[in-house]
């Protein structure tokens, strides 16, 4: 699979990206947007907690949030720590230290509940759209 996203962005630098340059303002226009953005307190749980479909480092669910578009962590990983363990004490994760170096999360039973009734919400939400788009039913 790595082979073949190696071939896709070498041909996209190659043929449609060829032409396209960002200027230093314009580069930093999107870093200042990406460094703003405004993320509620739901958005990053429900983000950390659909990460945690299995045991992860704080590293691997810090990538994770970066790949679904949160990137209030980035540059300031401490804080994520420091958020991975509050929601430990507070019941919502559990973890261990699988090396000296290299602890792991997981979902707790009262996380794992919460993100069920959360996705089951948004579930019926998106019935809702989808009939009142489509014309179609949503039962």
């Amino acid at each position: 699979m790595e082979d073949k996203l190696s071939r896709l962005k070498s041909a996209m630098k190659k043929h449609t990206f060829l032409d396209l340059k960002f200027t230093e303002n314009h580069k930093n226009s999107i870093h200042t947007a990406i460094e703003n953005q405004d993320v509620s307190k739901e958005e990053i749980l429900l983000g950390i907690f659909r990460s945690l479909d299995k045991e992860k480092s704080g590293y691997q669910i810090n990538e994770s949030l970066y790949q679904k578009g949160i990137r209030k962590f980035e540059n300031n990983e401490g804080s994520l720590y420091a958020a991975l363990h509050e929601l430990e004490k507070e019941g919502w994760l559990q973890s261990f230290w699988e090396t000296k170096e290299r602890k792991l999360y997981s979902l707790d039973e009262r996380a794992k509940k919460w993100l069920k009734k959360k996705d089951a919400n948004s579930g019926s939400a998106s019935a809702s759209w989808r009939t009142a788009f489509e014309g179609g039913r949503s039962d």
